[in-house]
């Protein structure tokens, strides 16, 4: 009799733990105990077209659905499908029902024209060389013609205005990069227009040095109606 009574404690327990699962099983993916309660957007003011994103992929993150049934994974991907988004985190706070999206947009460093054959239409370079479209405006950026240049021919002209200083994006009209890795960049930093050849291979530290080799030389009262200036050697520049 004993032994009878211990195995149906037993039973009760295991049936009552499997109860208790499946009462949180419900709570947490049915039922609106713990739904979301209010979703806020950070990073962005392009908060119409996230949604929109959101609503287009048949999101689940929408007011009164379970927090449990949201993939914060899943949904941070279909934002992330948006050129324009760098990245996207999403937090959940299960006691108050918030969500909170956190947007980081991409930063341009430079824009270049596309042309078709009816319309002109800009993207940008970001500084790790992605292009994208946006939705934001970027007045003052560089317009540099990429042409039919490869990957890696992108990635270095990315790279090298990014490490520009300000100034001499502000003044940059052009720029080339050719099949070895050579750049040259037009700047209207002073009237006629000056030709810049900055070398191939230059590192962010080598940019900085050139840069200040640069403007030294600009600042020389001989050079005032120079047109060319070759920097791919730092150390000894050459003007034209």
């Amino acid at each position: 009799m004993q032994i009878k009574q211990i195995k149906l404690r037993r039973i009760g327990r295991i049936l009552l733990a499997v109860l208790v699962v499946a009462l949180l099983a419900y709570g947490l993916g049915w039922s609106k105990w713990l739904a979301v309660d209010s979703i806020s957007f950070q990073g962005t003011d392009q908060v119409d077209l996230i949604k929109k994103q959101l609503l287009n992929a048949e999101s689940k993150l929408v007011i009164g659905e379970p927090l449990a049934r949201i993939n914060p994974r899943a949904q941070e991907s279909i934002i992330k499908d948006l050129e324009w988004v760098q990245s996207a985190q999403i937090r959940r706070n299960w006691w108050s029902g918030k969500v909170t999206v956190q947007i980081t947009p991409r930063t341009p460093v430079a824009v270049f024209s596309v042309k078709d054959p009816s319309t002109i239409s800009f993207r940008y370079l970001a500084s790790d060389g992605v292009e994208f479209s946006t939705p934001q405006s970027y007045p003052g950026l560089a317009v540099i013609s990429l042409g039919q240049k490869t990957i890696d021919q992108r990635l270095q002209i990315a790279n090298f205005v990014a490490n520009l200083p300000a100034e001499l994006v502000a003044a940059l009209s052009g720029l080339e990069i050719s099949k070895n890795g050579t750049i040259q960049m037009q700047s209207n930093l002073r009237k006629p227009s000056l030709n810049i050849i900055w070398g191939s291979g230059n590192s962010a530290a080598d940019i900085t040095v050139k840069s200040k080799v640069l403007m030294g030389l600009l600042a020389l009262a001989e050079n005032k109606r120079v047109s060319e200036i070759d920097l791919t050697i730092a150390n000894s520049p050459i003007v034209k």
